[in-house]
């Protein structure tokens, strides 16, 4: 089963990047899980993403395409990064998702990837 797990890191863990010291001890916790999901999990992707402040969000209402700079979602926590990885089902999916940084300030919400035929191909 395909699944991306997107981790949502809170806004204390993004500061981190601006002092070096606790960024590398933060950042060690994630080099060890990319490192068990690659052994154990055969992932197709995963990223790292820049901070919410570099976002831009699209929407179009009523015809009207309506852009704005930064995040706008209705929780403190923001997208930081994604993976997509083969496991057996969705209970070893919440048991990696439970290992995620993430989940420990944020959360980590855990999607099956559904597999759509294009064309007959």
């Amino acid at each position: 089963m395909k699944i991306m797990l997107l981790a949502y890191e809170a806004p204390e863990d993004f500061a981190l990047r601006d002092n070096r010291a606790e960024f590398e001890s933060y950042m060690g916790e994630w080099y060890a899980f990319s490192e068990a999901v690659n052994k154990e999990c055969n992932p197709d992707d995963s990223a790292a993403l820049e901070p919410p402040s570099t976002a831009t969000v699209v929407s179009v209402r009523n015809g009207v395409r309506e852009v704005q700079d930064g995040p706008y979602p209705d929780t403190k926590e923001q997208l930081g990064g994604y993976f997509i990885m083969n496991v057996a089902d969705m209970d070893e999916a919440a048991v990696w998702a439970a290992k995620c940084p993430s989940s420990k300030n944020g959360f980590t919400d855990v999607r099956p990837v559904p597999y759509l035929e294009q064309g007959g191909e």
